[in-house]
């Protein structure tokens, strides 16, 4: 039941919405394009009028095809189609369409506020607000310069219509006033719409990623972010240092003072990790009292500089004025990023670090906390760092 609703969902990017159009584009052609061939069927195809208005149906349904296919290979092109200039293309057909078959009482018409919308669905603001104004005014133009359409009466009939100067009554301007009015409503509010869903999404997304107490990202967060920093170190071979930091006794805090007072603790203990690390580590509450931080750019050497300097400011920290007496310290394990292990996938990297750091921490703890130590490999590499080659 979950797989079946999963594939009965809306892509709601950019791409996927692109995507949904032509796949209603391709509905509509081939629905109009079978009503006008039973219609011209039973009918005979008498009136000179019929075969045109199917040739117009055929491209309508072209055009839905090519964009469906083009937009479902888009990823195998490895190129985004171009959103906006595919819009207005087949707006601009769409504009003939309904001025041949009944101008402002086209059903074409429908199709065309269809493509508005769309547009503002997945262009910025500034490109759904073109969008939308070349075609009200190509709208506009054509109701005022073909009346009676151009395939249908040809050239002559389109020549003779401009040059006569057609004088417009005023029912007809208002209905092209109000034709145009739609368009931008109906572009307006999809992209109110559509902006709030992006800002909504945004929000959640923030909200899965981040920890609410310390504001800090929080352990989904960090994995996210490592998988890249580690695919662009192993890249390009430089160091990253992953340090697990463990507040020490923390559950005696909770025991002693109140689970409230244990926050106030981690909030404090979240601004000393800030201060402590570089403007471009990674640093995430990934536990209860655990924190991580992703020294990028950071040898094992540089990695045991940043524990020793976040062990020392726990310890130099003003714990006592948030109750007397108190003293808060820290354990950390620090494992490195071996960039010349090859075949690795970052997801295997991570998860080696991590397990590398955790064993180093557990060393600490067992060792009286209030320190820091390297993984084995990690003092391995160190050495080998410090080493002279040749």
């Amino acid at each position: 039941m979950s797989a079946a609703h999963a594939n009965r969902s809306i892509d709601a990017s950019p791409h996927g919405l692109l995507r949904l159009y032509f796949r209603i584009l391709l509905s509509a052609g081939a629905a109009v394009f079978l009503l006008h061939g039973i219609v011209g069927f039973i009918t005979g195809f008498g009136d000179r009028y019929g075969p045109v208005l199917i040739g117009m149906d055929a491209i309508l349904l072209l055009l839905g095809i090519l964009g469906h296919e083009l937009t479902a290979h888009a990823q195998t092109l490895k190129r985004k189609p171009p959103a906006g200039i595919m819009l207005t293309l087949v707006g601009i057909y769409l504009i003939l369409c309904a001025t041949e078959t009944g101008g402002l009482a086209s059903p074409f018409f429908m199709l065309v506020l269809v493509t508005c919308v769309f547009g503002a669905l997945i262009l910025s603001g500034v490109g759904a607000t073109l969008l939308t104004a070349f075609v009200g005014a190509m709208h506009a133009g054509t109701a005022w310069l073909l009346p009676n359409g151009i395939l249908h009466n040809g050239w002559e009939g389109m020549q003779s219509a401009v040059s006569a100067g057609r004088h417009m009554p005023l029912s007809e301007v208002t209905a092209i006033a109000m034709h145009s009015a739609f368009l931008f409503l109906g572009s307006w509010i999809a992209h109110r719409l559509s902006s709030d869903f992006r800002t909504k999404v945004v929000t959640l997304e923030d909200h899965a990623t981040r920890d609410p107490l310390t504001q800090l990202p929080n352990r989904r967060g960090f994995m996210q972010k490592m998988r890249q920093e580690i695919a662009r170190a192993e890249r390009y071979a430089w160091p990253i240092s992953m340090l697990m930091i463990d507040l020490d006794h923390f559950k005696m805090i909770n025991d002693e003072h109140g689970h409230a007072f244990g926050d106030a603790v981690l909030g404090q203990a979240a601004q000393v990790l800030r201060d402590s690390v570089g403007p471009v580590d990674h640093l995430a509450r990934v536990g209860g009292e655990e924190f991580a931080v992703a020294a990028v750019a950071a040898d094992p050497q540089h990695g045991a500089e940043l524990a020793s300097r976040i062990v020392r400011r726990f310890r130099q920290h003003p714990w006592g004025d948030m109750k007397p007496n108190l003293r808060v310290t820290c354990s950390v394990g620090v494992a490195a990023l071996n960039t010349s292990r090859s075949g690795a996938s970052p997801d295997a990297s991570l998860s080696r670090m991590l397990d590398e750091a955790d064993r180093a921490l557990y060393e600490v703890k067992e060792s009286g906390r209030d320190n820091f130590a390297l993984s084995a490999s990690t003092e391995d590499l160190a050495a080998a760092m410090r080493t002279p080659s040749g």
